[in-house]
């Protein structure tokens, strides 16, 4: 059988010593990637361990700042509406040391009001949780 040829002409392939090049630098990029994932979950356990943080919260907070801001609202807004919906928010008093956090989001999404011409930005934020309406600061 005949050797596939390039539209150059040239034989189609790669050369044994490019190959090595090749191979090399796709293990060592593998490698500074699996160090990393390493050093990452290194990480995470020390500020889990450090912080009394929980593993599970983290990295979906972790995975939500990879997001863009659009998506990671989206994301926030729906689980707390289906984390409502199924019942997980349904005892309170195990929330009692949240009330000051939740106070804050309250009293901020009480400080805008809708609007068609507000500009966009942190307000947004606001604005999906006050069901997809444009919020405007009040002065």
């Amino acid at each position: 059988m005949a050797k596939k040829m390039s539209p150059a002409g040239v034989p189609a392939g790669i050369a044994a010593a490019d190959l090595k090049r090749v191979v090399k630098d796709i293990l060592r990029h593998k490698n500074n990637a699996s160090e990393n994932a390493g050093l990452a979950g290194q990480a995470v356990g020390n500020a889990v361990e450090q912080y009394a943080l929980d593993r599970k919260a983290l990295m979906l907070v972790v995975g939500l700042a990879k997001k863009e801001p659009a998506q990671a609202q989206g994301t926030i807004r729906a689980m707390m509406d289906y984390a409502d919906k199924y019942g997980l928010l349904d005892q309170l008093d195990a929330f009692d040391d949240l009330i000051p956090t939740l106070e804050r989001i309250v009293e901020r999404a009480k400080n805008v009001r809708p609007s068609h011409g507000a500009p966009s930005g942190k307000a947004d934020v606001l604005g999906s949780l006050l069901g997809g309406k444009q919020p405007e600061t009040v002065q």
